[in-house]
């Protein structure tokens, strides 16, 4: 009786070893298919419909800024803006503090009830993309 409930914890414990280890391992694929071989930068994102920060990763790509959360199994992004209708406002203190967001400051986005908290490297890295002429953009101004 014994050895049978010791054989029954021993499953149970791998099996819960093995889900560790599949969704660590998931998180991990996730992260590498999101970031497409370009850097992804930290950030939260608050909205009206849900009022609380959540943690995602940003990813600017091409004309696109795309917010993606951090956890879950969604694979595409969860918001995205194109250059043109992000409209960054000033960088403002937050008094919150964020987990993994290091003195986080908090920007609207341009669309209402939406913003976004960033630390100060991560806003003048997406205000330099936002600023900056997409590839191609005006080459043959004369």
């Amino acid at each position: 009786m014994g050895s049978t409930a010791l054989l029954t914890a021993e499953w149970v414990l791998s099996a819960l070893l093995l889900a560790i280890v599949a969704v660590g391992a998931f998180l991990w694929l996730r992260r590498r298919y999101i970031a497409q071989g370009r850097p992804l930068l930290l950030g939260a994102l608050r909205t009206d419909v849900e009022p609380r920060w959540r943690l995602g990763l940003i990813r600017l790509r091409g004309e696109r800024f795309e917010w993606f959360s951090v956890g879950g199994p969604r694979l595409g992004p969860e918001h995205t803006w194109s250059r043109q209708e992000l409209d960054l406002g000033a960088p403002q203190p937050i008094t919150e503090e964020i987990p993994g967001l290091a003195e986080a400051v908090c920007v609207t986005t341009g669309r209402p009830g939406a913003e976004l908290a960033l630390t100060p490297s991560t806003y003048t890295a997406i205000r330099a993309w936002h600023e900056s002429a997409p590839p191609g953009l005006g080459v043959n101004v004369v």
